[in-house]
């Protein structure tokens, strides 16, 4: 019997919608719980679907989640997005039952789904670590891998003093935020002021009246157990930071680990970046690179981390110095690559959950290589990539067309 793996999505967004492929051809049986109009969902590499609603779950409505992961009992969730790690992390943590903003009577969490949720995640005093960029980057220091000045914002006035010290531009993240709405760079005192007041400002909660509506619907039929929203960040810190800004060159390490065992990894920077400047890859180089190789397995066995991470770094491409950014607790966008990479991350996993024999990562030749969609998306029209590879996934039409569908049109 094939193992099972079970992938959770609260965030409609491209990154997971590789990953069913490569985790069935490694040899598991993929399940996925996520909404069933999202991108994720149009994959067809998918052996089993459980509908979830987002919105519901951020409103206190768990059962889905919990009912499901005992119904399909995985050997490993894997979180797809933030919104879906905090989730995991809490229902870890809810030893007592979970109750957050919101909630009424503590929902109890099943002794077998807690047990999944930590086997999947791995070393839970290490949870706020994962999902914090100082502390993450204090351990990184502590490891003696190089990582810029950074500091939690309890307060407005430690952004101003942090910026004294360290000089302009700087940059405000806030946990619990994704892509734009979590970072704000600042090149002066006007623009720091303005980032803090629009990432202290919670978002408009969509749909007053509609969502009243069903906060009451569903707190008759959950006999007044909606846990509240869970899918936030841990702690009740700060959970705004601010960083100094390091030139450079975009990099990153995608990276599979089991109990802290570090498995395969694929090194890359960035050829081209959308938007420039302030965006994501678009087009990468995959490389053999040791020091974000010794940084990952670093970093991963101190998290006693398991599943799917990455790193981000910033290279700085006169003295080549790598420098430490964040870590992410969920897979990033290149984590089916490893067949360019010299190693499957995927099939790494799957050898460790079924305590095969571990293979040693092969010589590759570099290569680059331009992702999907995020390279149509700076240029859907382009008719040369101008790289080794392109990343289209041709093999699986529906996602294919899924994913074209939301490109920019010409004119």
């Amino acid at each position: 019997m094939r193992p099972r793996i079970l992938l959770i999505s609260m965030a409609d967004w491209f990154g997971p919608t590789r990953l069913p492929r490569a985790l069935r051809m490694s040899g598991f049986e993929v399940g996925i719980l996520a909404d069933p109009n999202g991108l994720l969902a149009t994959s067809r590499h998918i052996d089993y679907r459980y509908d979830l609603s987002p919105d519901l779950v951020r409103l206190g409505v768990l059962d889905p989640v919990l009912r499901t992961i005992m119904e399909f009992s995985p050997r490993l969730l894997v979180p797809c997005d933030e919104t879906a790690v905090h989730l995991l992390q809490n229902i870890a943590m809810a030893w007592d039952g979970a109750r957050g903003p919101g909630g009424q009577l503590r929902v109890m969490i099943p002794p077998m789904v807690r047990e999944i949720v930590l086997r999947s995640l791995g070393e839970a005093r290490t949870f706020a670590v994962r999902t914090s960029r100082p502390l993450a980057r204090k351990m990184a220091g502590l490891l003696g891998i190089p990582a810029p000045p950074s500091a939690p914002v309890p307060y407005l006035q430690a952004a101003e003093g942090f910026a004294r010290d360290h000089g302009w531009p700087v940059v405000l993240t806030r946990n619990g935020r994704t892509g734009g709405d979590q970072v704000r760079v600042c090149a002066d005192s006007a623009q720091l002021y303005a980032g803090y007041a629009a990432l202290t400002q919670e978002p408009p909660q969509p749909g007053g009246l509609r969502r009243a509506a069903r906060y009451a619907f569903w707190s008759l039929r959950t006999g007044f157990h909606l846990a509240g929203d869970i899918a936030r960040p841990l702690g009740d810190g700060p959970q705004m930071a601010i960083e100094a800004v390091i030139q450079g060159r975009p990099a990153s390490y995608s990276v599979a680990s089991h109990d802290g065992r570090w498995l395969a990894g694929i090194a890359a920077i960035a050829e081209r970046i959308h938007p420039p400047g302030s965006g994501t890859s678009s087009a990468v180089r995959l490389l053999n690179d040791p020091a974000m190789t010794d940084a990952g397995q670093k970093l991963v066995g101190r998290l006693g981390f398991t599943g799917f991470g990455g790193l981000d770094f910033m290279r700085d491409d006169a003295t080549g110095q790598l420098w430490f950014l964040r870590f992410n607790a969920r897979p990033t966008p290149l984590v089916h690559l490893g067949h360019l990479a010299g190693g499957d991350l995927c099939a790494a996993l799957y050898g460790a959950v079924t305590n095969a024999p571990s293979r040693a990562p092969k010589q590759f030749a570099e290569s680059t290589v331009a992702l999907f969609p995020q390279d149509w998306q700076r240029d859907p029209d382009a008719a040369d990539r101008g790289t080794t590879h392109v990343d289209l996934p041709e093999e699986d039409d529906r996602l294919l067309a899924a994913l074209k569908a939301q490109l920019p049109r010409a004119g």
